[in-house]
C-alpha cells in the first residue's frame, strides 16, 4: 500500500514538474517574442526619424527654391533684414526650421524605458545629418540649377548643420555611458564596434576644433583637416554599424557615394582642362597677381568662379577664384596668405612665366540683368573681380540697348588697385550706360568726399603716361573706344580726360545713401537690382539699405551678393 502511494505521488510530482518547465518555457519564449517585438519597434520609430528629417529637410528645400523665384515684396523685406548672429533673417528663420526639425525627431516616439533607446535615436539624427552635411558641401549640386544658387550660397547652413551634427554625437555618446553606468556595462565600450564610434567622435571634436581656431586663420590647414576627418568619420561609422539589415549603414553608403561621385566628377574635369594648359602669371601692385589660363570651360563667364591647380605652386591643393573675364580666361588675385601669397611672390621672381595648370568650375554665376532698368554693381576691393568683370558682361550683351543705367560703387584702399583692373574700366568707362564711383578711403586727400582728378589718382596707379594733370572734366565726352584694338599706352593722352560718367573721391562711400536716391529717382515700373560683393560691413550695409528701401508702391528691387570666402 505505500508503496503503491509512493508511486503515484511521484507520478503526480512529474506531471507537475512537466507542467511548470512547459509553462517557464511558454513564459521565456514570450518574453523573447515580446523582446523582439519592442526591438523591431524601435528600430522602425529610429528609421522612420530618418525619413521624417529627409522629408523636413527636403521641405525646406523647396521652400527655399519656392522663396528664390517667386518672393512677395513684403517678405523679402523682412528677410533681408539684420538678426544678431544671422546674416539676415532669412538665414535665421532657415535655421529655426533646420533645428526645430532635429529636435522634434529626436524625441518622437521613443521608449522612455531604458536611456539605451533615446542614445541611439541621438545616433540616428546624428548619421542623418551626416548625409545632409555631405549634400550641402557638393560642388556639383543639383540646387544650383533648381535656384540658381551655387553650393557656396548654402556654405552658412553646412556650417550650422556640421555644429548640429556634432552637438547630437556627443550627446548620443553620454546619454549611451550613462545608460551603461547605470547597468554596470560600461565594459561595452572596449569592445571593436564602439571603438569605432569612438573615434568618430574624436574625428568629430578635430574637425571643431579646427573650425573654431584654424578657419580664419590658416583655412589651407584647416580645410586639409576636414577633408581628412571628414573621410574617417564615414569608414569608422561604417565599422561602427556594419550590419546592412540595421539600415543604419545605408545612409553612410549613400553619404560616401555621393561625396565620392563629386570628388571623381571634380577630378576628371581637372584631368581634362589639364591636357595642353598652362597659367601665365603676371604680378601686380599691391600685392595682386594676374593669371590667364590657355585652356578654360565654355561655360565660364565673368563672376563666376573656377577652382585652379597650379601643381608648380601647391602640388595638391585647388582654390577658388572669380572670373573677371573669359577668351581667355583671366582671374585677378590678392595676395593674403598661404597659396595667394606664394603665387604672387613666385610671379616676382620670375613675372609672365607660364607654368602647367588646370580648374575645375565654373561654378556660381551672375544673374541676368538685361532685362534691369538700372544695376547697382558695390565692390570692395578685390571684390571688383566679381562686380567689374560682371559688369563688363553686362555692357556686352545690352551691346547697342540703352533701356538699362548701370553705377558702379567701388571703394578701394589705394589709387594703386585701379591698375589690376584697368582693361575693364576701360571698357566700361566707354560705355555711355555706365556711371562709375571710384572711392579711395586712403587716397591722396585726407579729407573726405573731396572729389580727386582721375589723372592724379591713375598716376598713382601707374597707368597715367602723360605729365600734365586736369583737375576737372572736359566739356565733351571722350568718345568711346573698341577695347579689343586700343592700346592704352600708344595713347596716354586720352587717359588725361576724365569722362563725366567716372567719379573719382576720396573717403568711404555712403552705400546706403546711393541706394535710397536710386529708389526714389525709380518709377513703380522699374526693376532694380543691387549687386554687392565685398567685406561683411560693406555686405550688411547694402543688405540694409535694399531691405529698408522695398515698399509695395515702389519699383521692383532685387539683392543680389557675393560674400567673400568659401
Amino acid at each position: 500500500m505505500s508503496r503503491c502511494c509512493c508511486g503515484q505521488a511521484m507520478e503526480w510530482y512529474r506531471a507537475e514538474l512537466l507542467r511548470l518547465t512547459e509553462c517557464l518555457t511558454s513564459v521565456g519564449t514570450n518574453t523573447k517574442a515580446k523582446t523582439a517585438i519592442s526591438k523591431a519597434l524601435r528600430q522602425t520609430n529610429n528609421e522612420n526619424a530618418a525619413r521624417f528629417f529627409a522629408a523636413g529637410m527636403a521641405g525646406m528645400i523647396f521652400l527655399f527654391i519656392v522663396f528664390r523665384w517667386n518672393l512677395i515684396r513684403r517678405a523679402r523685406s523682412i528677410l533681408l533684414r539684420k538678426v544678431p548672429g544671422f546674416t539676415s533673417a532669412g538665414h535665421a528663420l532657415l535655421f529655426v526650421g533646420y533645428l526645430a526639425t532635429c529636435i522634434a525627431v529626436s524625441f518622437v516616439n521613443i521608449d522612455w524605458s531604458s536611456l539605451v533607446n533615446w542614445a541611439k535615436r541621438l545616433g540616428w539624427v546624428a548619421l542623418a545629418n551626416i548625409a545632409f552635411i555631405t549634400f550641402l558641401s557638393l560642388k556639383n549640386t543639383p540646387l544650383r540649377f533648381l535656384t540658381r544658387y551655387s553650393y557656396e550660397h548654402l556654405n552658412a547652413l553646412h556650417q550650422v548643420a556640421g555644429y548640429c551634427t556634432i552637438t547630437w554625437s556627443m550627446l548620443h555618446a553620454v546619454v549611451y555611458i550613462a545608460a551603461w553606468s547605470q547597468t554596470n556595462s560600461l565594459p561595452q565600450l572596449l569592445e571593436t564596434d564602439q571603438i569605432m564610434g569612438i573615434i568618430a567622435g574624436f574625428a568629430m571634436l578635430t574637425i571643431l576644433g579646427t573650425a573654431l581656431l584654424l578657419r580664419k586663420l590658416r583655412y589651407e590647414v584647416f580645410y586639409i583637416v576636414h577633408v581628412v576627418m571628414f573621410m574617417l568619420i564615414l569608414i569608422v561609422i561604417g565599422m561602427h554599424r556594419p550590419k546592412i539589415s540595421q539600415k543604419s549603414l545605408i545612409i553612410t553608403i549613400f553619404a560616401a557615394c555621393i561625396w565620392i561621385s563629386d570628388r571623381t566628377l571634380r577630378f576628371l574635369k581637372v584631368s581634362f582642362f589639364a591636357f595642353g594648359n598652362t597659367a601665365t602669371i603676371t604680378p601686380l601692385q599691391c600685392g595682386g597677381t594676374r593669371i590667364v589660363l590657355r585652356r578654360s570651360p565654355r561655360s565660364a563667364s565673368p563672376g563666376s568662379h573656377c577652382f585652379v591647380w597650379i601643381p608648380g605652386i601647391r602640388m595638391a591643393e585647388t582654390h577658388p577664384f572669380t572670373v573677371v573675364s573669359k577668351n581667355p580666361l583671366e582671374f585677378v588675385i590678392a595676395a593674403c596668405d598661404g597659396f595667394t601669397r606664394d603665387l604672387h611672390a613666385f610671379a616676382l621672381k620670375h613675372p609672365g612665366q607660364s607654368l602647367r595648370a588646370s580648374i575645375h568650375g565654373p561654378y556660381g554665376s551672375a544673374p541676368d540683368f538685361t532685362g534691369a532698368s538700372k544695376v547697382l554693381f558695390i565692390a570692395g576691393g578685390s571684390g571688383a573681380s566679381f562686380s567689374l568683370g560682371a559688369a563688363v558682361d553686362l555692357v556686352r550683351k545690352l551691346g547697342n540697348s540703352r533701356a538699362t543705367r548701370i553705377d558702379i560703387i567701388w571703394a578701394v584702399r589705394v589709387p594703386e588697385i585701379l591698375e589690376w583692373y584697368a582693361t575693364e574700366l576701360e571698357v566700361l568707362e566707354s560705355s555711355p550706360l555706365v556711371t562709375i564711383r571710384i572711392h579711395a578711403t586712403r587716397g591722396p586727400s585726407s579729407s573726405p568726399n573731396t572729389p580727386i582728378s582721375r589723372s592724379s589718382m591713375y598716376t598713382l596707379a601707374g597707368l597715367e603716361k602723360a605729365s600734365p594733370l586736369t583737375t576737372s572734366p572736359p566739356e565733351t565726352p571722350v568718345s568711346p573706344r573698341d577695347s579689343a584694338n586700343y592700346d592704352i599706352e600708344k595713347h596716354p593722352e586720352s587717359e588725361m580726360q576724365s569722362p563725366p560718367s567716372t567719379i573719382i573721391e576720396a573717403g568711404r562711400p555712403d552705400v546706403a545713401r546711393f541706394i535710397v536716391e536710386m529708389v526714389q529717382n525709380s518709377d513703380a515700373n522699374d526693376r532694380i537690382a543691387v549687386v554687392a560683393c565685398g567685406p561683411e560691413g560693406l555686405m550688411q550695409t547694402a543688405r540694409k539699405a535694399v531691405a529698408e528701401c522695398i515698399k509695395l508702391d515702389g519699383p521692383s528691387l532685387e539683392l543680389h551678393c557675393e560674400q567673400f570666402g568659401f
